[in-house]
């Protein structure tokens, strides 16, 4: 296997619609866009720049994907978003994905946020080297 990352563009968005709605399903998000407002979210992020999706390939074949910010001046990339698919994980590509995000931001810190309930995901962030930073708390209204 020989993983690459290639620039996700226009045509990509329903990939990436479909890609964002499964993290969502498996980080416990309460997030309830549906997928046609996950793809219009998409797109707006990328044709603002806010943005820059990265579509992680296994040769032609999508296995998932990395969306980037950058922060502080160049100092810093917020990857606000990454998957690998259902299909591809526990085969290593999820640290392969972040060995060669680490690779292209050669002296860039990454940072990230994790639901505090995604305790698979934090497993996953601690053994990829991310250091808790801070905590973000929250107070809900009453129901």
């Amino acid at each position: 296997m020989k993983l690459h990352y290639r620039k996700a563009g226009a045509d990509d968005v329903p990939a990436l619609a479909e890609m964002n709605l499964e993290l969502i399903r498996d980080e416990g998000s309460r997030n309830p866009m549906t997928l046609n407002e996950l793809a219009g979210r998409m797109t707006d992020w990328l044709e603002r720049g806010e943005y820059v999706a990265w579509l992680l390939c296994d040769g032609d074949e999508t296995i998932g994907y990395a969306l980037c910010q950058h922060q502080e001046r160049g100092s810093e990339v917020y990857l606000r978003q990454y998957l690998i698919r259902q299909s591809y994980r526990r085969r290593g590509c999820g640290l392969e994905g972040i060995h060669l995000l680490r690779e292209q931001f050669a002296g860039i810190s990454l940072s990230i946020d994790v639901l505090d309930g995604n305790v698979r995901g934090r497993r996953f962030w601690a053994k990829a080297g991310f250091v808790p930073y801070s905590i973000r708390m929250r107070l809900d209204p009453p129901q």
